[in-house]
C-alpha cells in the first residue's frame, strides 16, 4: 500500500513458504456447501484444519494490526495455519500466476490494480461465500476485489497559515492568489483515482459528469498551479511535508495526514468532494485456497475485527457495526462515519482499472513536461 511502510512481514523463507503452501489442504479437500450463506465474522470451528495459507498486504505496523486483527483469530477458530508475507507487488503476483506457482491467497492490494487485472491476476470473487452486507454504501467493490479499510484521497490544509478564512474546496486548492502557499500533489506517473478528477471539480465540472475523463482539461487546469506544487512519492513524503511545513495544502491520504498531526502538525481535513478510497481484499487468481481464502475474507469483515483492525491502525473499518474507540482527532479522521462518507466521491476503480496504462502515462507525461 502506497500509504505504508514497504517492509515485508514474512514470517518464513521463501521455500518455507511455498513447501508449506503445497503441503496444506487444498479447495478440491473442502465441501464447498460448508461455505455458503455465511456471516460476515463468522467461520465454522476447525473446517479449515490442515489448511495452509499465506495472507500479503503492505508491511510495517499496518499489517501487524491485520495478522492481529483477522489472521490469528481466524487461524485460532478454523484450524488453518495462517502465514504473512509482503509487500504486495503486482510483478511476483503475475509471476506466480504465470508459472502456476501460487503462494499467494488473500492480497490486500488496491481496487485500481484488481480492476485492472480482474479475471487475470485476481480470481472473480463469489459473494454466496461472503457476506457483504455490512459494508458502507458507497465503498468501493467490484467483481475482484471488496474494501478493507477506507481512507479519503482529499485535500488536507494547514490550519495554522490559513486561520479564520480556510479553503473549503476544490476551487480554493487551485487559487494561489486567495490562498498563497506549496501545494504537494502526488509526483509518480501511477497516478491515484481522483488526481484528474480533483482539477476537473475546480474548474467546474459536476460530480455527475466527470467521465469519461476529459485529461486534457484537467491539465490545463493543473498547469495554473504547477508553479505552486512540490511532488511526494510515498505515503512517508506526505507525512514529512505536512511536519516539517513543507507544503501548505496537501492532496493526499487521511491516514499519513492523522499521522503527521499525531507528530505536531496542524492540517485540517476537507472532506466534501473528496475521494472515497480504500485497500482492498482479493484472491490470486488460481490459488490453491480459493474456498480458505473467501472464509478468510468474509471473517475479517466482521464487525469484531474491522473494529480491532482500526484501532490498531487507526484507520477506519468497512462494517457498518464496527464501532472502534476512537477520540479526539483519531475520531476526527474516521472516514467511515456517515457525515464523511455523505459528502465524498467513490473512487472510480472500474473506470481507472480499464484505463490505466493511459491514465498513468498521460499523467507522467505531465509530470515530466
Amino acid at each position: 500500500m502506497k500509504r505504508y511502510t514497504a517492509i515485508a512481514v514474512t514470517m518464513l523463507a521463501p521455500l518455507a513458504l511455498t513447501a508449506c503452501m503445497q503441503g496444506g489442504k487444498s479447495t478440491s479437500d473442502l465441501n464447498e456447501e460448508d461455505f455458503k450463506n455465511p456471516t460476515a465474522g463468522e467461520v465454522a470451528e476447525g473446517v479449515l484444519e490442515g489448511t495452509t495459507m499465506t495472507f500479503v498486504s503492505w508491511g510495517g505496523q499496518y499489517q501487524d494490526g491485520q495478522v492481529k486483527a483477522f489472521s490469528e483469530p481466524f487461524s485460532e477458530i478454523s484450524g488453518a495455519e495462517m502465514l504473512s508475507d509482503g509487500p504486495t507487488d503486482q510483478a511476483k503476483i503475475k509471476a506466480q500466476v504465470d508459472s502456476g506457482n501460487i503462494t499467494w491467497d488473500v492480497v490486500n492490494a488496491s481496487p485500481t490494480q484488481n480492476s485492472a487485472n480482474c479475471g487475470t491476476l485476481f480470481e472473480k470473487l463469489d459473494l454466496s461465500m461472503i457476506d457483504t452486507s455490512k459494508i458502507p454504501e458507497g465503498a468501493p467493490k467490484g467483481e475482484c476485489f471488496l474494501p478493507s479499510q477506507v481512507y479519503v484521497y482529499g485535500m488536507f490544509y494547514n490550519a495554522d497559515k490559513y486561520g479564520d478564512e480556510p479553503p473549503t474546496g476544490w476551487k480554493d486548492f487551485f487559487d494561489t492568489k486567495k490562498f498563497p502557499g506549496t501545494r504537494a500533489v502526488e509526483g509518480r506517473p501511477s497516478a491515484t483515482a481522483g488526481t484528474f478528477e480533483a482539477a476537473l471539480l475546480a474548474d467546474g465540472v459536476e460530480p455527475e459528469d466527470l467521465y469519461p475523463l476529459d485529461t486534457d482539461r484537467s491539465l490545463k487546469k493543473w498547469d495554473t498551479i504547477k508553479q505552486d506544487v512540490k511532488f511526494w512519492q510515498t505515503g512517508a513524503e506526505q507525512t514529512q511535508m505536512a511536519q516539517a511545513g513543507e507544503a501548505d495544502m496537501i492532496f493526499g491520504w487521511s491516514g499519513r495526514i492523522y499521522e503527521a498531526n499525531q507528530n505536531g502538525a496542524n492540517f485540517k481535513p476537507i472532506w466534501d468532494q473528496g475521494f472515497l478510497a480504500s485497500d482492498s481484499f482479493s484472491i490470486t487468481k488460481g490459488s490453491p485456497n480459493k474456498l480458505a481464502a473467501h472464509a478468510y475474507i468474509n471473517f475479517a469483515l466482521g464487525a469484531e475485527q474491522q473494529t480491532n483492525m482500526a484501532e490498531l491502525t487507526s484507520y477506519s473499518p468497512v462494517n457498518v457495526d464496527a464501532k472502534p474507540n476512537f477520540e479526539g482527532e483519531a475520531k476526527e479522521f474516521d472516514v467511515s462515519r456517515p457525515e464523511v462518507i455523505d459528502v465524498t466521491i467513490p473512487q472510480n476503480a472500474e473506470y481507472w482499472g480499464q484505463n490505466q496504462e493511459e491514465l498513468y502515462a498521460t499523467w507522467g507525461d505531465w509530470l515530466n513536461q
